[in-house]
């Protein structure tokens, strides 16, 4: 099966992923979800990889530097010139991605933003730079869920703050996942709102603090979450996902 099948009948096999927090497990395992990707093209194949690099935190937690991860990321916008939407996606991502990282730097005492070329992306970096004492960054008119994080960060509400960021990205995957049906964006949509699923369907009350400590600080050492460092970008890149969630590696259905 080849061409436009191939893809209907792709997307066709995958369940809905109803909405977020409404489960506590995922409607398809990682294991069966790598099967059904099997069908795809081996571009599209590679190009979702590379997507799923720059925004699943374990393979951002794989660089060393926040400078590596927007290269790596401008590299990857530059490989999807011909999927727009796509391109449009991964730049709003890394733009929260930013933004998120600017609230951290200034709950840890940060002055101003300095050298945000060097840890910030897209279109809000001037906008941060020049509003730093703001909690919102002067967004908060048209982007009140910055204010929100920053209140919820400063009162070190993680789980909340954890919901609140993941709607956001959810509901832009969402956005852009209504535009398309059966073809490769659909696909690769589905994938990453998966991966939001998955990854908070491993959460529970009693460990969500704990766990997303031990995150951030796998993240800053460059390390794996068994305490593996990562020197850089990974080498195990063959397997789709198979250095992202634990839950893509074999999980049974």
């Amino acid at each position: 099966m080849s061409g436009p099948h191939q893809y209907i009948a792709l997307v066709s096999s995958l369940p809905n992923l109803g909405k977020l927090f409404s489960r506590k497990g995922v409607p398809i395992s990682g294991f069966r979800l790598k099967q059904r990707l099997s069908m795809l093209e081996p571009a599209h194949a590679s190009l979702l990889r590379e997507m799923v690099e720059v925004t699943a935190w374990a393979g951002v937690a794989g660089f060393d530097r926040d400078i590596d991860v927007i290269r790596r990321a401008n590299k990857v916008l530059a490989d999807l010139q011909a999927y727009p939407d796509l391109q449009h996606l991964l730049g709003a991502r890394m733009e929260t991605r930013t933004l998120i990282a600017a609230l951290r730097r200034r709950r840890d005492g940060q002055e101003n933003a300095a050298d945000i070329e060097n840890w910030g992306m897209g279109r809000w970096c001037a906008q941060i730079k020049a509003n730093w004492s703001d909690p919102a960054f002067g967004l908060g008119h048209f982007m009140p869920w910055v204010g929100e994080a920053h209140r919820l960060m400063q009162a070190g509400d993680h789980i909340a703050m954890e919901r609140l960021v993941l709607t956001q990205v959810f509901d832009q995957l969402g956005h852009y996942g209504n535009l398309h049906e059966f073809d490769f964006e659909a696909v690769a949509i589905y994938v990453l709102r998966w991966v939001i699923v998955e990854r908070w369907s491993r959460y529970d009350e009693a460990d969500a603090r704990a766990r997303l400590a031990t995150l951030v600080a796998a993240a800053l050492a460059g390390q794996t979450e068994d305490g593996k460092t990562n020197g850089g970008r990974q080498a195990g890149r063959q397997d789709l996902f198979s250095d992202f969630t634990s839950a893509l590696e074999g999980a049974p259905s």
